[in-house]
């Protein structure tokens, strides 16, 4: 057989056909593991970003600044509630309405996350006080006043749990 000259292109396509090597097959690996890593990226600069971002963080500054308000809000209801611990059944009115305006105060306050089982449980004090002395103003049997005072100090031994530890904590209080 001799070497005879191609005259066609078609001839070279087709013979460039049949004698091309075996193709490669690409795997589809790669564009997957990319696209894995290119979604955790995502979710991890959005975590990152909401942690920063939002005003409820946890930062040194915002717990010192939440907390000095919160102690400044039950230091002015103690002065009341003492006050009212001398008040007669009837004339308790006007100290009790002075309380449940500092309780409403109290729970107005904005407060990092971290600080929202603080801030639950001083409201929670203020209201249990409240109710006792709602209870002692309508006669109520002395246990019943006792035990919703009992229920406050609990409350108000548990804020001051709280608060220590949030304190302790800060900035990398997760609750």
């Amino acid at each position: 057989m001799a070497f005879e000259p191609l005259n066609d292109v078609r001839e070279i396509n087709q013979m460039s056909t049949i004698e091309s090597p075996t193709t490669v097959q690409k795997t589809r690996h790669f564009p997957f593991l990319a696209g894995v890593f290119i979604v955790v990226l995502i979710v991890a600069a959005a975590g990152v970003y909401t942690w920063y971002s939002l005003p409820s963080s946890c930062e040194v500054d915002a717990v010192e600044e939440t907390s000095t308000i919160l102690i400044s809000q039950a230091k002015r209801y103690d002065d009341v509630y003492q006050s009212a611990t001398a008040a007669t059944q009837t004339s308790a009115v006007v100290p009790v309405a002075v309380m449940q305006q500092i309780l409403m105060d109290t729970q107005q306050v904005a407060v990092p996350a971290c600080m929202q089982t603080a801030k639950t449980e001083l409201v929670n004090y203020m209201g249990t006080v409240i109710r006792a002395f709602l209870a002692y103003s309508a006669h109520e049997t002395d246990a019943t006043v006792r035990g919703l005072i009992d229920q406050s100090e609990t409350h108000y031994a548990n804020f001051s749990t709280e608060l220590k530890e949030v304190k302790q904590c800060a900035p990398y209080c997760i609750r």
